[in-house]
């Protein structure tokens, strides 16, 4: 890509990645698309589509501002399984958001990232203050010492990724205890996975951190009572559960009952988890 390219970037909703320079517009919803003298200059436009749900709106957003227009208009994202070979910060995340690595060598089952991406590769190190990433802790231990070296310089440190607990090793627990960290967000998708992320969590405690730094996305969907004692027992090793429904990749997104919804929330608030 040509780096001087002005790329007007649209986006279907805004969320707390999204940009928020002047060449950006979030259109929440809607398919009426702005008046193109509202924006600086542009050379292109980007339609950005991350839930296959929206794809819809995208192209319904592409067509009418192709209608509007004779510069270029793109439409893609992981919605549309568009390729990720590299990184540009601040172009569709927020510039204090950098992805240091692409795909992962993992196969579960209801993961579209090894399909969309592929196989784990590093990235060079941008700056930035929440790392993601599909699987930080594949990348080798080079990459990881200069991603460790950029966030000597920075606060309020948050590894959102999901960090996979059989690879948090001692030299990972030592290098991010040096830092300022927030937050950092593991994984405990499976029933199988919690003994390793029990012992994972005590090597986190037993280094300093708090369950106020410790974050766990927790797949959930398929057996309610099952899901409740993994969500438990995430608690009980000292870290934050946030619970996530399963999605299908289809253009519809998954319907779940008023049940499963509420079940879900009072999994992702943390004075709810505290009462339970």
């Amino acid at each position: 890509m040509d780096q001087n390219l002005k790329i007007l970037r649209v986006f279907p909703t805004r969320t707390s990645y999204t940009p928020d320079d002047p060449l950006v517009y979030c259109a929440n919803g809607l398919k009426q698309v702005p008046m193109l003298c509202l924006f600086p200059e542009f050379d292109e436009i980007h339609i950005s589509c991350i839930f296959t749900w929206d794809k819809a709106l995208c192209e319904e957003l592409a067509y009418q501002f192709r209608g509007i227009t004779d510069k270029p208009v793109k439409l893609g994202g992981p919605a549309f399984k568009s390729p990720t070979k590299d990184f540009k910060q601040g172009l569709y995340i927020k510039k204090n958001i950098t992805f240091t690595s692409r795909g992962c060598n993992n196969n579960c089952t209801w993961c579209i990232v090894p399909k969309i991406e592929g196989k784990l590769k590093e990235l060079p190190v941008c700056s930035g203050n929440i790392i993601q990433g599909n699987n930080f802790l594949q990348t080798s231990r080079q990459h990881q010492d200069k991603v460790f070296e950029m966030l000597k310089t920075q606060s309020r440190i948050c590894f959102k990724g999901g960090l996979e607990p059989d690879l948090i090793t001692d030299h990972f627990v030592e290098s991010v205890r040096g830092l300022r960290i927030k937050e950092l967000w593991l994984a405990c998708d499976t029933d199988g996975a919690i003994t390793t992320f029990e012992k994972s969590c005590k090597k986190l405690f037993n280094a300093g951190f708090k369950r106020h730094h410790i974050k766990c996305y927790a797949l959930i969907g398929d057996d309610m009572n099952k899901n409740e004692e993994r969500l438990h027992r995430i608690y009980r090793a000292g870290a934050m559960p946030f619970a996530q429904l399963l999605r299908e990749f289809s253009p519809v997104k998954t319907r779940y009952s008023t049940e499963w919804n509420a079940f879900c929330r009072s999994w992702q608030r943390p004075p709810a988890i505290g009462a339970i």
